[in-house]
Order: structure tokens, then C-alpha cells, then sequence
């Protein structure tokens, strides 16, 4: 997933269903190597930033980043344990002893600004014995969230735009809300890895279209039109998908005929068959 230049809409470059029982299947890991290869061949081998969650917080793929000598901002599970001035500790206990010095506001779709204090620290991770930035934001809720970059810090501008990178991934996981509710992804009716990976290339196509709609929604004409026939209250919005949806929806169903107004279609006259009159 990339974020387009202007509107910072969301835009997947890759995408693909698995099952664990898949024939060759190895692991979860496995496919985000694959993911990752593939992002790094679209973006040329130039620059880019590898955002994650969670869910990929793994010394297998932390490592082939390292490799490949691709930024990174993780955010990390709090039992892990790293070493602060060659003592090991878990990036939980740190975070709890430590005080956010830096603030910033981060903003939402619900238009409100959350006020966050950031703090950060050098830590070594003892799988591969290098040293990395951690990241520790308090205030989201009642357990500091920490991330972990393998980013230079040479100001407080650096730490705070790491963080501002960790927060785009919401717009991931809104992505994948209006994929299923705007255009019905969970309601496939195919049974086979193959049909459905077939629908989720369609509907990913779709939604790049979209993405490149909702990039130039001030500029585009047809853009204005679908956002105008939405009817929505909101005039500028953080994330664009919702809309287009709605406008493209509203603009479909007031065509009542089809596309036979817009295309000439060839009308074939019927094929008499030969009968035998017995």
C-alpha cells in the first residue's frame, strides 16, 4: 500500500489472498518478504519507508529490511526486550519510566486533534546485535504505544514526522473497511483461492481508479461531479473513498437504460435455424 502525492489517499500495489493450507504455503512472514520484494521492484529500488504494524513485528522481516537497507517504523509489542546501556529490559518497563517531553496533535477523521507526548531512546535489539531508535508515544490510551525505526533522529522534527508516518496507517485500515462496505468484498460468492484472489484483483483495480479520482477531487472535473453527487455534508475530508463511493453510486443509478445511450451496440439479427416439418 502507497499513499498518492496530493490527498495522501491510499493505493495498493499488491495485494493477495492466502490460505495456511495452500499448497507451498511456509508462513505469514513469508508472504510479507514476497509483499515487500514487490513494493521495492514498483518503487524502482528508490527510497521508500516501510510502515507496519504490530501483527509484523519480527526479527525475520526487521532483518531482511536491514538488508536491504529499507526505513522502517515497526511498532512493537511491549514484552520485547532490548538492551539500555547493556542491561536487557522490556520496551514496556522503559516506557513506563520515561516522560514524553515532546508534544504534538495528531488529527482524525472525526476532525478533533488528540494531544500526544513523545518520547525516544537508543536501544540495541539482542537478535542481531544493532542498535535502533524506539519511539514511545503516551496519551492515545492508557499504554504508551512504541515504535521502532531504524530512522537517524538528528532533530525533534525527525521524531515527530516518524510518528506522523506510523498514523497514516489508518487510512490502510480504512481502505479495507470500504472495500467491504462499499463495494461488498465479503460477499463473494466463489469457494476457490483462485476465484476469489480473481475478484480481489478487480476490486484493487478499482479502488486505484478511485485513489486516483479522490488525488485530484479539487482539480478533476469528473472528480467535483462525483464528490457534488454525493451529497455529502463535509467538504474536505481526510480520506476520500467513502465519497467517491456514494457519488459514483448516486450518478449509476439514474441511468435507467444502461450504456445502450452511450455506445452504438451492434444489433445481430436472429439466426434462423433449419427445421424439418414432419
Amino acid at each position: 500500500m502507497v499513499l498518492s502525492e496530493k490527498e495522501k489517499q491510499p493505493i495498493s500495489i499488491y495485494s493477495e489472498i492466502y490460505s495456511t493450507k495452500s499448497k507451498g504455503f511456509k508462513s505469514k512472514n513469508d508472504y510479507t518478504l514476497k509483499s515487500i520484494k514487490a513494493a521495492r521492484e514498483i518503487a524502482n529500488n528508490k527510497k521508500m519507508i516501510c510502515v507496519l504494524d504490530r501483527g509484523y513485528d519480527s526479527n525475520q522481516i526487521i532483518e531482511e529490511l536491514d538488508k536491504e537497507n529499507t526505513e522502517f517504523v515497526i511498532r512493537i509489542k511491549g514484552i520485547r526486550k532490548f538492551l539500555f546501556k547493556n542491561k536487557a529490559k522490556s520496551v514496556k518497563t522503559v516506557a513506563k519510566q520515561r516522560k514524553g517531553k515532546i508534544k504534538m496533535e495528531l488529527w482524525f477523521e472525526d476532525e478533533e486533534s488528540h494531544e500526544v507526548y513523545i518520547s525516544h531512546t537508543r536501544a540495541i535489539m539482542p537478535a542481531n546485535n544493532k542498535e535502533y531508535t524506539i519511539v514511545i508515544v503516551y496519551g492515545l490510551s492508557e499504554e504508551p504505544m512504541i515504535l521502532l525505526t531504524n530512522k537517524r533522529m538528528k532533530s525533534k522534527e525527525d521524531i515527530i514526522e516518524t510518528v506522523r508516518y506510523y498514523f497514516c496507517r489508518w487510512r490502510i485500515e480504512e481502505y479495507f473497511r470500504v472495500k467491504k462496505q462499499a463495494y461488498g468484498f465479503e460477499n463473494m460468492r466463489v469457494r476457490s483461492l483462485k476465484s476469489m484472489n480473481n475478484l480481489n484483483m478487480m476490486t484493487t483495480i478499482v479502488l486505484g481508479h478511485v485513489g486516483k479520482l479522490s488525488d485530484s477531487i479539487n482539480t478533476n472535473l469528473l472528480s467535483l461531479k462525483i464528490k457534488i453527487r454525493s451529497n455529502s455534508l463535509k467538504n474536505k475530508v481526510l480520506f476520500w473513498y467513502y465519497q467517491i463511493a456514494k457519488g459514483i453510486r448516486m450518478i449509476l443509478s439514474q441511468a435507467k437504460n444502461g450504456i445502450s445511450r452511450l455506445k452504438n451496440i451492434e444489433v445481430r439479427q436472429r439466426v434462423i435455424q433449419l427445421r424439418l416439418k414432419l
